[in-house]
């Protein structure tokens, strides 16, 4: 491939690669028959057909999910030093987007369903209420460094890991020096804990498990072939169905549910914008753009900046400190994000 059609995703082996032409001339016997997606193996890699514009628009798409997911760990830790329920905020999360997205899942539901049920259950376990509570739980026992450091910021390696061992995608030297400034950076970030040895540690292991999960998802969505409001629709309408039947049969039973009238209005409404449309519709369209485009392993080193984001916001709004090690550990993120997104 010539310079002007270099590809910033998964570095497939040649026999894997197509050609725009040869995309399109394919396109029509999978609209006359979805049944061999479901054939194809599950550890062969899906193709992209990458050029400048289409790369461009990745990047871009990646970057505004990082500036809304670094609000999002803000909302977390607001949300967890308040008395808002970790409830209300999954209730806000998923069935918001949830409602919105219902009409398009019904239209597309044979697609839906002409996925592999494994990508499936990895997009909804991924994303889904299990991500979302570890995160939650973990944002009240750490600040908002560790959260943000070690969900997104670790996702690189666990799914180079994964592409590498599940799909045997070949590592490049630059990648995993990249990779390795990466998972330093991660460590000068936990370096800086602060006090509260005990729960920083069960907070940083939610959050490390949490990142395993969102690499899932990212490897899920990309091998899916979904768009990204079809990947979207896929995690938040269950969830959204779950949680919703969940509200209702603890208001019914007396055992006690949503706590929204122990917080001021304005409090939970900017909660409801964050992690309803933002999160639960912007990020999930964003990330979805950016991974068609870029690719799983390019997508997630770029979304390493959101720690960067994220405790620059917290500093700004929470007053949390930010030592000399904290900019290390940053600065080696950000250099590990370039140098992997960039590796050949």
């Amino acid at each position: 491939m010539g310079p002007s059609r270099r590809c910033l995703c998964l570095h497939l082996p040649d026999r894997w690669r197509q050609t725009e032409g040869q995309q399109g001339a394919r396109s029509g016997a999978h609209r006359t028959s979805r049944s061999s997606f479901m054939s194809s193996s599950l550890t062969q890699v899906a193709p992209l057909v990458a050029s400048p514009r289409r790369a461009l628009l990745g990047v871009a798409a990646a970057l505004g999910a990082v500036l809304i997911w670094s609000c999002y760990f803000l909302s977390l830790r607001q949300g967890a030093l308040s008395p808002l329920g970790t409830l209300d905020l999954t209730l806000f999360r998923y069935a918001v987007p949830g409602l919105a997205l219902l009409p398009l899942a019904l239209r597309r539901r044979q697609r839906l369903l002409a996925v592999n049920p494994v990508w499936l259950v990895g997009m909804m376990a991924g994303a889904g209420i299990p991500f979302f509570l570890l995160g939650a739980v973990g944002m009240g026992l750490a600040p908002v460094a560790h959260g943000s450091t070690l969900i997104p910021g670790a996702a690189p390696l666990f799914v180079s890991t994964l592409a590498v061992w599940v799909f045997a995608q070949p590592l490049s030297r630059g990648r995993a020096a990249g990779l390795v400034a990466i998972g330093l950076g991660v460590v000068c970030l936990l370096a800086s804990g602060g006090q509260g040895l005990q729960s920083l540690l069960l907070g940083q292991g939610m959050f490390l498990l949490s990142s395993v999960m969102w690499a899932v998802f990212t490897l899920s969505v990309r091998q899916s072939g979904l768009s990204a409001l079809e990947a979207t629709a896929v995690v938040t309408v269950p969830s959204g169905l779950v949680i919703v039947l969940t509200v209702i049969g603890l208001e019914a039973s007396g055992a006690g549910g949503l706590s929204l009238h122990l917080v001021p209005t304005k409090e939970w409404l900017v909660q409801l914008v964050v992690q309803g449309i933002l999160v639960g519709l912007g990020s999930g369209l964003l990330m979805g753009v950016a991974i068609r485009r870029l690719g799983a392993e390019a997508t997630s080193a770029l979304g390493s900046l959101t720690p960067v984001a994220a405790t620059a916001l917290a500093w700004w709004a929470l007053d949390e400190t930010i030592g000399g090690v904290t900019a290390v550990g940053m600065l080696m993120v950000v250099s590990g994000v370039m140098i992997a997104s960039r590796g050949r």
